[in-house]
């Protein structure tokens, strides 16, 4: 993995300057949402996603319909249209799991993932992929076939599970080559293919079960598929809780080889499910986390990163990001210290210098650079201009938030008052230099963030031999 190095900006940036306009990562949050697939179509990127309702305390996904949002630039999202399970009249319960749609010769093809209800056919039981048609990518759609494409006894699923309920057969992925050949992938502990007839609608020839060489890990579920200059590429999640590997071929048929790991596992979800698209110039990787308050295993939302292939073809490892694509994250500097700056370690913060060789668990130093990095947001509690949160900008819904003791954290925001009381801090003159910041509790008029030790950050009134250790400026670091 090649090394990043890391560049300042040239000059301070001072905290009262900063505004951000929203919080960057995840970039839908007027609902949870899962298992994201990405259409561009007519110079917009269509979004498709399962909708996430399962109770706070649910212990299963409830995934009654689809949503769908549009961009034109990937920041901005604009909700669309939701599409229930219930259009497949054969399916039942909440099951409307991974989905892709694509365009083929004027019609809109969406590839879904149900649980098949088949009383009289039992061996036909199971988790099933659909196809909807539709004549544009966010209305009218219906059900093309009446029944299953890929149905539970066309393929032989993995000991491990229930034989009255499998669920190998989920997660569809659709490419069409450039011969005009399309392939749909899909499979959960298994991996299979099968080439697809020009009506998108049956398939041609024999369904492939696929094994992906040297990959240090098991292939888990959540295929999806892209092509950059000769080079064919399938990001996937292995192992559990899930990872996200790539492998690459020189055809869609075959054979595929271990990559390389695109994300770790995510704080507080065992999914996070990829997927790959190309837009106006860049290419995006869009997945899910469990970052909204109130998250979890069954309530994620989608986010998405920018990357880029290297030279050789390979691809680095992506860090999940509090930022996202709209934002430059920042480091705070703590004046008492040449050159000493807040950083979480195991999510607690701690002071320390950038320049030390004080390594992530991995022991991978690009991935250690993001634990001094920060999102700056609005403060959670008030949202006015005198008023912040931090956000650790590699644990997304992680925020700096004092404790009833007066010890500072890195906690997940859990959607109540009181946690967005204490994780909100106002901004005022700094106490050692007016040109710097300090950070006053909220609602805590003599109480700020300071620096007792390289181990101990806390929130309490400070002496004026402690002014310059609660006295802060930020840096904007751009790799």
């Amino acid at each position: 993995m090649k090394k990043v190095t890391t560049l300042l900006a040239a000059a301070f940036v001072s905290l009262l300057a900063i505004v951000q306009a929203h919080a960057g990562n995840p970039v839908i949050r007027d609902r949870f949402t899962a298992d994201p697939a990405l259409l561009v179509h007519d110079g917009r990127a269509y979004l498709y996603a399962g909708h996430d309702e399962a109770a706070e305390d649910g212990n299963f996904f409830v995934m009654n319909e689809w949503v769908i949002y549009s961009s034109d630039d990937m920041l901005n999202w604009q909700y669309e249209n939701a599409v229930p399970r219930s259009i497949f009249e054969w399916a039942r319960r909440p099951t409307a799991w991974a989905a892709q749609a694509i365009e083929r010769d004027g019609k809109f093809y969406w590839y879904v993932t149900v649980l098949n209800d088949a009383p009289d056919e039992p061996e036909k039981n199971g988790f099933a992929i659909g196809v909807a048609v539709s004549d544009n990518p966010v209305d009218g759609w219906r059900d093309a076939l009446g029944g299953p494409l890929v149905s539970s006894d066309m393929t032989e699923a993995p000991a491990h599970m229930q034989s009255h309920e499998t669920w190998d057969n989920i997660d569809p992925t659709v490419y069409i080559d450039d011969d005009g050949q399309a392939f749909l992938y899909w499979g959960n502990s298994h991996l299979y293919y099968a080439k697809l007839k020009d009506n998108m609608l049956e398939l041609d020839g024999d369904i492939v079960q696929v094994e992906i060489q040297d990959m240090p890990g098991t292939f888990t579920e959540g295929p999806y598929l892209h092509k950059h200059n000769d080079t064919y590429y399938m990001t996937y999640a292995m192992d559990y809780p899930e990872r996200i590997g790539y492998a690459t071929a020189p055809s869609l048929e075959g054979p595929w080889s271990y990559g390389g790991l695109l994300l770790d596992v995510l704080p507080d979800t065992g999914t996070s499910h990829p997927a790959v698209e190309y837009f106006d110039g860049q290419w995006y990787f869009i997945y899910h986390t469990a970052a909204l308050p109130t998250g979890g295993n069954y309530r994620r939302a989608v986010s998405i990163e920018k990357f880029d292939h290297n030279a050789d073809g390979s691809i680095d490892q992506l860090i999940a990001t509090a930022s996202g694509i709209a934002y430059t994250p920042y480091r705070l500097q703590v004046m008492a210290g040449p050159n000493h700056f807040l950083r979480h370690q195991n999510r607690t913060p701690k002071i320390a210098n950038p320049g030390e060789p004080l390594l992530s668990p991995n022991h991978d130093e690009r991935l250690a650079a993001y634990d001094y990095k920060w999102h700056v947001v609005p403060g959670l509690a008030n949202d006015g201009s005198d008023y912040v949160s931090l956000q650790a900008e590699n644990l997304p819904g992680f925020y700096l938030k004092r404790t009833s003791t007066g010890r500072v954290i890195i906690a997940k925001h859990d959607g109540s008052d009181d946690f967005e009381r204490l994780a909100t801090f106002k901004k005022v003159r700094g106490l050692a230099d007016r040109q710097w910041t300090s950070l006053q509790a909220y609602g805590e008029r003599n109480k700020y963030l300071v620096q007792r030790g390289l181990d101990d950050v806390r929130v309490d009134s400070v002496s004026r031999n402690e002014r310059e250790r609660a006295t802060f400026r930020l840096q904007e670091v751009t790799e």
